[in-house]
């Protein structure tokens, strides 16, 4: 019963998380169905992984471009020239990635968004992933 109620909570806080990020200060989430979708039917947006080049290189969603955070907007606006195109911010579990895509929105950028949970819930939504740098 412990184990059942400690996985109640942490997944009340990952959910309380996001939504505080979207209906405090307007970071939108993109499930990772949705990006998976996007992904699969060549409609994928720019993936902006902001976790360290290690984690990077473990693993990361194919033609994501590894933007370490904390990084300067002159550095994402390398990654993603076109502020009106489509971004999503990933890191390993949706936390580093809210005040990049805030960071994003102040500079400019339209349409960004955070992958929902990061690369936790792309894994175990199966999306597919690749390793090196």
């Amino acid at each position: 019963m412990r184990v059942l109620w400690t996985l109640v909570i942490v997944l009340a806080a990952l959910v309380l998380w996001d939504v505080g990020w979207w209906y405090g200060f307007g970071v939108s989430p993109m499930s990772p169905w949705a990006l998976k979708m996007a992904v699969n039917e060549d409609r994928a947006p720019v993936i902006i992984d902001v976790r360290t080049p290690g984690e990077f290189a473990a693993f990361h969603i194919p033609g994501a471009v590894n933007v370490p955070y904390p990084a300067t907007l002159a550095e994402l606006a390398a990654a993603s020239p076109d502020p009106t195109r489509q971004v999503v911010v990933v890191c390993m579990t949706g936390h580093r990635s809210p005040p990049v895509v805030r960071q994003m929105q102040e500079g400019g950028y339209t349409n960004v968004s955070n992958l929902t949970w990061g690369m936790v819930a792309w894994k175990i939504m199966g999306g597919e992933t690749t390793s090196g740098p």
